[in-house]
């Protein structure tokens, strides 16, 4: 009796399939689309279009105070926003398309466009 657990056929099936499943995944879970534009959105103001094609700091003056927002080549970022729970703050780095921060005292949405979307819809 052959007590043997892999054959060299087993293990190469084996590592054939583990590779399949990392390509699905790296194939359905990066970011789909180059982030080119930046939309700047406040209550009562006509949208503001920054590209994201070069570094600076831009300073947004709204209703509670002043929002500092960060853009780097190819992301952008709330830096400094009014108000207690930091909501903006904790979105962090925004690079690919549909993202999106809110910085409500300041009532000011930033959301990042792409070259395509990144998904076909989301569900709750």
């Amino acid at each position: 009796m052959n007590h043997r657990l892999l054959r060299w056929g087993d293990t190469l099936i084996g590592a054939l399939a583990a590779g399949v499943v990392v390509a699905a995944f790296v194939f359905a879970y990066s970011p789909s689309g180059e982030a080119r534009v930046l939309i700047i959105s406040q209550a009562g103001a006509t949208p503001q279009h920054e590209p994201l094609d070069r570094a600076r700091v831009l300073e947004i003056h709204g209703p509670a105070g002043i929002t500092h927002i960060e853009i780097e080549p190819g992301r952008a970022r709330c830096a400094d926003s009014p108000g207690r729970q930091n909501i903006c703050e904790a979105s962090g780095w925004l690079q690919a398309h549909g993202e999106v921060a809110v910085s409500l005292p300041n009532r000011l949405t930033l959301q990042v466009l792409g070259t395509e979307p990144g998904f076909d819809s989301l569900h709750y």
